[in-house]
């Protein structure tokens, strides 16, 4: 790209045989993103990589046989429900093999044969993977799409420490999970506190030899861009400096833009352009590739031009930041309290990292 970093697309052809309906996840999220990237001046410079499917060997290094047997038999016998939040139809094992198979897909293009492909890769797939824990799927998630990247990173291409950046507006809770207790593996998760699923407070900091290598950071309702971004850099960057990973994986979903509907943040287009240029520089300077996968983002009018924003900033090249008729939330500038909740957040997190 003309910024100096390159970056690019993974595609999941079939998302919408994951068929929800009118679920907040739904299957016009994707191709509304894609028709806007069509349209774009950069998109002849973009990579793009399609989806290949995950084996269930795949899936089973962070999932029991127990959850893919349930999700197969389930998806079979739809359309039905896993639980309140997460629907399942008869392509949904399929799809989410196949989402899991994108993120892998990456790995494969940022380790297997180094210098040859972009810096970058987003991975737009769904459904999403963050919330399903080794043996459990929920809040719209069937298989951990990042955790199965980590994992056959390891696997695959024997990378000793792999991180995971989430900064989806709703902790990563099924990530925790899977890594609580693996010093391999650093878990780092930006989410609003209090919200779905409730867990994520600043005292979860795994367990056993993974004690420290996960690192919470809940954001009270009403943070912006100055927030996230002084959370980059107060705690973020140093502790994925510090642990200094093969491999970094981003956990993307833009709820936590001001107009989403399912949160209370106010992430401006402009806040995740810089998320993903400060992620995507950090990436360049430990030398590493990054992939990103698509996780939350609900609002159909505003998610393409963030998608947008956030492969601008891998790339690090301009692009249109205006939000258009969208404008700015009535309570931006108001304060949430995150002055005091750094304090809380960088007192809990300085015995294991070396923080200002």
């Amino acid at each position: 790209m003309a910024g100096g970093r390159t970056t690019g697309l993974i595609l999941l052809p079939d998302q919408a045989l994951h068929d929800t309906g009118d679920h907040p996840e739904n299957g016009r999220r994707i191709p509304a993103v894609l028709d806007h990237l069509y349209r774009a001046p950069e998109w002849s410079e973009l990579a793009v990589i399609e989806s290949r499917q995950a084996e269930p060997d795949d899936i089973l290094r962070v999932h029991g046989q127990g959850h893919l047997e349930l999700i197969e038999s389930r998806a079979a016998a739809g359309p039905g429900w896993i639980d309140g939040d997460t629907p399942i139809s008869p392509g949904s094992y399929e799809v989410a093999l196949k989402a899991a198979g994108a993120a892998m897909a990456g790995v494969d293009s940022m380790l297997g044969d180094p210098g040859s492909g972009p810096d970058s890769l987003f991975a737009l797939i769904r459904p999403p993977g963050h919330h399903a824990t080794p043996d459990r799927a929920m809040g719209f998630c069937l298989f951990n799409n990042a955790a199965v990247a980590a994992r056959y990173a390891q696997h695959r291409h024997g990378v000793d420490r792999v991180a995971i950046l989430d900064w989806d507006v709703h902790h990563g809770n099924g990530t925790q999970d899977a890594f609580w207790e693996d010093p391999s593996v650093l878990v780092i998760s930006m989410h609003q506190w209090p919200l779905y699923p409730g867990t994520g407070w600043l005292a979860e900091t795994g367990a056993g030899e993974g004690e420290g290598l996960t690192v919470n950071l809940p954001m009270p309702p009403g943070c912006g861009d100055r927030e996230y971004l002084e959370a980059m850099g107060a705690v973020v960057e140093p502790a994925l400096e510090a642990f200094d990973p093969g491999l970094l994986i981003v956990s993307a979903g833009q709820d936590g833009h001001f107009a989403d509907p399912l949160s209370n943040e106010a992430i401006t287009a402009t806040g995740y352009n810089r998320m993903a240029d400060r992620a995507a520089s950090l990436a360049g300077r430990l030398g590493i590739g990054l992939i990103a996968v698509h996780e939350g983002g609900y609002n159909l009018a505003t998610l393409p031009r963030l998608d947008r924003a956030i492969l601008a900033g891998f790339g690090s090249y301009a692009t249109d930041l205006d939000e258009g008729a969208t404008g700015l939330p009535g309570g931006q500038g108001f304060d949430p309290g995150w002055d005091d909740r750094l304090r809380e957040i960088l007192k809990a997190q300085r015995p294991y990292w070396p923080l200002g």
